[in-house]
């Protein structure tokens, strides 16, 4: 029997944190992964792109913001029922003086970190919010 090889997912994760809150954006119901659930600003690199780059780059285009890199971890790694997931997280933070304004998910908040619990998010975030020590009881939807 030949199994099929597992595709595997490079990108970056953002952690946006302001005011001691957590930004959270929901991503469309339509979504190839992860529809409907809550997710942080990242995505996946375009050609030459550095990490830091990309995650510049995606704080822009999904969140309308310019935003400061404050910590960069180490590679989060998981399977999921998509497949491989390889990780380059980030502690970012915004501007002040601007709101968000969400182009590639349906909605957005700004969560207290004991509130995550109420809300389905993705691995990636609840592993970086472990990896950088961010104390938060989430709910995130399973990865094997």
């Amino acid at each position: 029997m030949v199994s099929k090889p597992v595709k595997t997912r490079v990108f970056t994760t953002g952690v946006v944190l302001r005011r001691g809150k957590l930004l959270i954006l929901k991503r469309k119901e339509d979504d190839d992964s992860y529809p409907g659930v809550w997710d942080c600003v990242g995505g996946h690199f375009e050609k030459g792109e550095s990490a830091e780059e990309c995650m510049l780059r995606e704080a822009r285009e999904e969140a309308g913001q310019t935003m400061k890199i404050v910590k960069v971890g180490p590679l989060i790694e998981y399977l999921d029922a998509y497949g491989r997931a390889v990780a380059v997280p980030f502690i970012l933070k915004p501007d002040p003086k601007k709101e968000v304004v969400p182009s590639e998910h349906s909605e957005f908040r700004w969560v207290e970190l004991s509130e995550l619990k109420d809300y389905d998010i993705v691995p990636d975030l609840a592993k970086a919010l472990a990896l950088f020590g961010i104390r938060a009881k989430a709910r995130s939807v399973a990865a094997f």
